[in-house]
């Protein structure tokens, strides 16, 4: 562990355990004013089910009684923290390899930028990839004297001009858009995506080349640094943490320049090999994945009119991403987990693109009255009290891609996607150095046991009658995405409940307004097919605390306890 700090886990018996730890100095690429110096990592294991565990993390005593030659142990990084790599470092001439121990990532030495990424164990899968960011120029309406077109109230291609006094407003007029009339006047905006041209090519924000790459390691966490533009403007940073099967992917974008009065859509963009035939899957809210096809004539239903898919074949391309995208072929898989929904789209086979920031010039005449232009200070009033006039520089964003490889694409980003959504929650509180802190127990739990590998508990909360509780549990694998955990799930409600008996349980419908029983009194039956094992007649619970979940469902219970 890093000399500087010792993190310690309480466990039972009230002893403090070392657990591995390490310091990576933090970059501060938001240019955040109160950012911390450093960044912690350290192995929180064997965290109990809906529960917490104590950990301790103080100065070692080097650093409590430093020796001259110690320097002030937070004033730089420790030098076996940061490495600008030389000859003898690279995997090859050109290349740098790194390991996690289960995922090994090769990477451009004049870079930083990924290339490839491999399974360690036998007969796992390998992906070649191309690390890109690039953005898509905005469009906007100018008449034939290059000057910006001004559209009256009442016009008939712009709604009525009520949303705000001076603009015009074409919220719910969207037919001439599918149809294709407003492609004379409709801008990029805040609510519409359009680059300048219907095929046009991305500008690519190259990679600087640098004499020697940055690289912060140490035994828990690697760090690949990157940074990409003329004025460095996106930054990247390649994480691997020991044991974990993903690559961490935080990219910092901004300010966005604008100094050549273009609006600009960014997007990072990962190529790989996979035959991916034109079709690759984005999540429906966090559950069923969706089947995508580039092109797709049909997307607004085969009985509806067909989709003109010339009309803006990028951003007619695009979906919705809310937690994952992958594409597969028959052997291997390629996804990415976001944190945030973005929009995502294939436009080439074996591709994955996701925007991850917009700094726009022109209102879209949607509804906002204004462009899609965030500054670190603000926007003077609009008009008739000022000029509407931005203040300050672009805002800077930082977000994180969790990048999978594996032969179900489904199956990888499964695994992630809880993880993504529902991380760990820390809470500090601070002591004196050598204070005694009493401590009754070294770790709590809401749960006599852990839930299956395939069950998230989505609501645990206490009603408004005395010992009465509304459970919500989903599954969280659809059919066929994994040989073990697609299969239905068995749960205990008394495991939800260690220290009360279960009394009663009563099913609800999801959203718990209602019995499910009455619900299913007045129901339409409707004739559909269901895969054998999986019908509504083998829904019957054993017991009253005993329950099963099947692929992707979500069931609600208001459970009474004594």
């Amino acid at each position: 562990s890093d000399s500087s700090y010792v993190v310690q886990q309480l466990e039972a018996g009230m002893k403090w355990k070392d657990v591995g730890s390490s310091l990576i100095p933090n970059q501060n690429y938001a240019n955040i004013a109160a950012a911390a110096q450093f960044t912690l990592y350290f192995k929180a294991t064997n965290l109990p089910p809906l529960g917490s565990s104590v950990f301790r993390i103080r100065k070692s005593e080097e650093m409590r009684n430093p020796t001259p030659d110690m320097g002030l142990g937070l004033s730089e990084p420790s030098r076996h923290l940061r490495r600008n790599l030389n000859e003898n470092d690279s995997h090859s001439e050109n290349e740098l390899e790194v390991s996690n121990g289960v995922l090994s990532v090769i990477f451009d030495r004049s870079t930083g930028i990924i290339k490839s990424i491999s399974e360690q164990r036998v007969g796992g899968v390998s992906v070649s990839l191309k690390n890109e960011y690039g953005f898509y120029e905005a469009f906007f309406h100018k008449d034939s004297n290059e000057q910006s077109t001004v559209f009256e109230v009442g016009d008939s291609l712009k709604g009525n001009g009520m949303c705000i006094p001076g603009y015009t407003d074409a919220e719910g007029d969207e037919k001439p858009w599918l149809l294709g009339s407003a492609q004379s006047w409709q801008n990029d905006g805040a609510y519409i995506f359009r680059p300048t041209l219907p095929h046009e090519s991305p500008h690519m924000v190259l990679p600087k080349n640098v004499l020697n790459l940055v690289v912060h390691e140490s035994e828990l966490v690697t760090e690949v640094h990157a940074e990409f533009g003329e004025s460095a403007w996106i930054k990247q940073i390649t994480r691997l943490i020991h044991g974990k099967n993903y690559v961490e992917v935080e990219y910092v974008v901004g300010p966005v320049p604008i100094d050549d009065g273009v609006g600009k859509n960014v997007f990072s963009r990962y190529s790989t090999t996979i035959e991916s035939k034109g079709q690759f899957y984005t999540d429906s809210n966090g559950r069923e994945f969706m089947k995508r096809e580039r092109g797709d004539s049909h997307l607004f239903g085969y009985d509806a009119p067909d989709y003109n898919t010339e009309l803006e074949p990028i951003a007619g391309n695009y979906y919705p991403v809310n937690t994952a995208m992958f594409l597969q072929d028959r052997s291997r898989s390629f996804g990415v987990l976001v944190d945030r929904s973005q929009g995502g789209s294939s436009l080439a086979d074996g591709s994955l693109e996701l925007m991850i920031q917009r700094r726009l010039l022109h209102d879209d005449a949607r509804g906002v009255g204004e462009a899609l232009n965030e500054t670190t200070i603000g926007i003077t009033p609009c008009p008739p009290h000022g000029d509407a006039t931005r203040i300050g520089d672009g805002v800077i964003v930082k977000g994180i891609h969790r990048l999978v490889i594996g032969k179900s694409g489904a199956s990888q980003a499964r695994s992630q996607m809880d993880q993504v959504f529902s991380q760990p929650q820390v809470f500090v509180a601070s002591a004196l150095s050598g204070a005694h802190v009493p401590f009754n127990k070294a770790r709590l739990s809401m749960l006599k046991t852990s839930l299956p590998e395939n069950v998230m508990v989505i609501t645990f909360a206490a009603m408004d009658d005395e010992n009465t509780f509304l459970v919500r549990l989903a599954h969280q694998y659809g059919l066929d995405e994994s040989n073990v955990l697609s299969g239905p799930a068995y749960v205990n409600l008394q495991d939800l409940f260690p220290n009360h008996d279960v009394s009663v349980v009563i099913e609800k419908t999801l959203s718990a307004n209602q019995d499910r029983s009455s619900w299913k009194e007045r129901q339409l039956h409707w004739n559909v097919d269901t895969k054998e094992g999986y019908s509504e007649k083998g829904r019957s619970d054993e017991n009253i605390h005993g329950i099963v979940l099947k692929p992707l469902e979500i069931r609600t219970f208001v459970v009474h306890v004594s």
